[in-house]
């Protein structure tokens, strides 16, 4: 029998669960139907069909929802996909905005949709297998930045955040060799 007890001893507050990490304990049905009573007692919450999250109370801001980043990741590993934050996630990301965007967009190898959570969107794009073979996240956010930016409209502000980043990354030989594989003109920016 699926209860709130199983659920906590599985999932830590704050984390993004779906009806299939519970199966074992029912049907799917069965399982569907016990999350939709934990909901419904405000015990769970649910962030999209088939996904919830065990909420995390602060004293002062209340429930702490899930971030969009922490809600794709976690579907992604549910359907074993890989992602890629794009446009104005990736510059977020890395800090070049302080803009929240509405529309996530993730390139994937996996499903193609839509998520609805509250006010923001998180839409997964279907895309090739080349703008997924860079595994390293840091270099696909840089990337994925720049292409954000645009050739002509990059500043020299945002290379020099951009090479803050690199420079205090423990990883900045693993990032140089990753943007090898980045466009020409991006690799002669970052050459600079």
């Amino acid at each position: 029998m699926l209860d709130l007890r199983t659920i906590e001893k599985r999932v830590n507050k704050g984390d993004v669960f779906f009806i299939s990490d519970f199966t074992e304990f029912g049907n799917y049905e069965a399982v569907r139907k016990a999350l939709q009573r934990l909901t419904k007692d405000g015990k769970v919450k649910r962030i999209a069909k088939g996904v919830y999250f065990l909420p995390k109370i602060h004293e002062r801001l209340g429930i702490i929802c899930p971030h969009a980043e922490q809600i794709a990741k976690a579907i992604a590993k549910r359907d074993k996909a890989r992602i890629i934050a794009t446009g104005s996630s990736a510059l977020n990301l890395l800090g070049l905005s302080t803009q929240i965007p509405l529309k996530l967009v993730f390139l994937t190898d996996g499903s193609a949709r839509n998520i609805k959570v509250g006010k923001q969107t998180i839409q997964f794009k279907k895309t090739n297998p080349k703008n997924l073979s860079i595994e390293h996240r840091l270099s696909n956010l840089i990337i994925q930045a720049f292409k954000a930016i645009g050739e002509k409209n990059v500043t020299q502000e945002q290379i020099d955040k951009i090479q803050t980043i690199i420079d205090q990354s423990n990883e900045r030989e693993l990032l140089y060799q990753n943007l090898k594989n980045a466009p020409v003109w991006m690799q002669k920016i970052l050459s600079r």
